[in-house]
Order: structure tokens, then sequence, then C-alpha cells
């Protein structure tokens, strides 16, 4: 069975209630006479992001018809596109059940807020492996022209030369 998709067609509100926290893999073991030695648990975690989505009647329809139908009222997973400080990606999610808030007002917009827990994301495979604030030491905010020429020469200037 594939993993059911979050409905495209509704976008979180990332104005305002859209946020996630560090992940907590991180545990503390005490030391007689000092601070307390930390080291990682596991390399990833769970991430928790809180979302609020504004819908029409129609959509909320489709809500409740993905969130009870297809994913059993947040026991299964599903994949959802999110921002985890890396730009949108997909990331397989869970829905804690107990965070799912569904209210109107007047009947023209439904108001729906939950928390969703990502599997890890590509921010913490750490493709730059610690380096990147380094890189932004020395290059500050030009390290982004840096890598979109580094882009042109590697999609567009190595090929012709190849040609």
């Amino acid at each position: 069975m594939t993993t059911p998709a979050f409905p495209s067609f509704l976008k979180p509100v990332v104005s305002q209630g859209y946020s996630f926290g560090a992940a907590n893999n991180v545990i503390e073991m005490p030391v007689a006479g000092g601070l307390p030695l930390m080291m990682l648990d596991y390399r990833t975690s769970m991430i928790a992001f809180d979302v609020v989505i504004i819908m029409t009647p129609f959509r909320f329809q489709v809500w409740s018809d993905f969130y009870y139908s297809q994913i059993d009222s947040g026991s299964a997973k599903f994949t959802m596109t999110l921002d985890a400080a890396n730009g949108l990606e997909s990331c397989i999610c869970n829905i804690v059940p107990s965070s799912v808030s569904q209210t109107t007002q007047n009947q023209l917009s439904w108001i729906v807020s939950f928390t969703v827990l990502a599997e890890n994301t590509a921010a913490q495979e750490d493709p730059f492996a610690g380096n990147l604030s380094a890189l932004f030491n020395v290059y500050g905010d030009e390290l982004l022209t840096l890598f979109d020429r580094i882009e042109i020469f590697a999609l567009t200037d190595i090929p012709a030369e190849m040609s």
C-alpha cells in the first residue's frame, strides 16, 4: 500500500501559526561537581510542526475525508510538504490526534490546526556536515551567489566544454 499524500491544495498559513521545534534527542548525564555531559541519544528524531489551515466548507469535507478515512484519524503515516530549514520538502508524517482542532464561526470558512510529527528531514541529514556556518563566516550573504555560480558552472559550463 502506498503512503497517502496530504491534499496539495490545503496550504498551511505560513504567516502565522506555522512553526516547528528542534528535535529533542540530546540526553544529559549528571557529573558530580560540574556541568552535565551531553550527548546525542540518536542521530535523528521526529520534529513537531504546528500547522494552521483556513479552508472553505468543501475543502473542509476533503480534509475530513483525508483525516478520518485515508489516515485513520491520524494513526497512519502520510507525506506532506513542509519547510524544515532547507526549503519545501516532502516528509513522512503523523498527525498527533489530540492536537487536532476544527472550528468555524460563520460556516463560510473552517480553521483546522494540528501538530504534525515529521520523520527525519533533510536538515537532519546534514548535507554540509557542519561546514555551512564555517563557509558563511568567510563569505557572508555572498555565499548564495557563490552557490548559484557553482550551479551554473556544473550544469552549463562543464557540459558545454564536453560537447
